[in-house]
């Protein structure tokens, strides 16, 4: 008997701290485009205190580089993103997709999980202005379903040595 508890305690204690994910709705695809530039990142201001980071790959990959405080400035952000981090290799809700379609841009990415949950995706859609710059119009969060408009301003900025994009979660 006591034996039967403590595997239904090991069991559970296991599966609970398991790694559980949605699949992602796009599907990898390389961009072709050159409709934006991938030699650096990707930042948009999220309020009066964080930016938001995001790194496009040419393979169709996108790495969410986290939302540093504004008042640290790029310089440090630059610093922090030149050197390589592989435990981000093994976070699975910092990897993303995306796809350039003509001037619209879609990414799927995830929300960052709370304990225990499973990793759920959101997709983004927006246009290219330039090279430089796209506008995110509008998010879609998969799971419930939920569409809220967007007024996201992405704009680039040069980066001479990017995080590596190979990760466990997308290949």
């Amino acid at each position: 008997m006591v034996r039967t508890i403590y595997f239904y305690v090991f069991f559970f204690l296991i599966v609970s701290c398991s790694v559980r994910r949605q699949l992602p709705t796009l599907q990898l695809k390389e961009n072709v485009s050159e409709r934006l530039l991938l030699n650096g990142y990707y930042y948009t201001q999220l309020d009066s205190v964080f930016f938001d980071i995001i790194f496009l790959y040419k393979n169709g990959i996108v790495y969410q580089g986290g939302n540093p405080r504004i008042k640290h400035g790029f310089k440090n952000i630059d610093e922090t993103f030149s050197k390589s981090n592989v435990n981000d290799k093994k976070t699975g809700y910092i990897w993303g997709l995306y796809i350039v379609d003509g001037n619209n841009i879609t990414i799927e990415r995830y929300l960052t999980p709370i304990y225990a949950e499973k990793y759920q995706t959101y997709v983004d859609k927006g246009h290219i202005i330039n090279e430089r710059q796209f506008i995110i119009t509008s998010r879609k969060y998969i799971k419930t379903g939920k569409l809220e408009a967007r007024q996201d301003t992405f704009n680039f900025r040069p980066l001479s040595t990017k995080p590596d994009s190979t990760n466990n979660f997308i290949n």
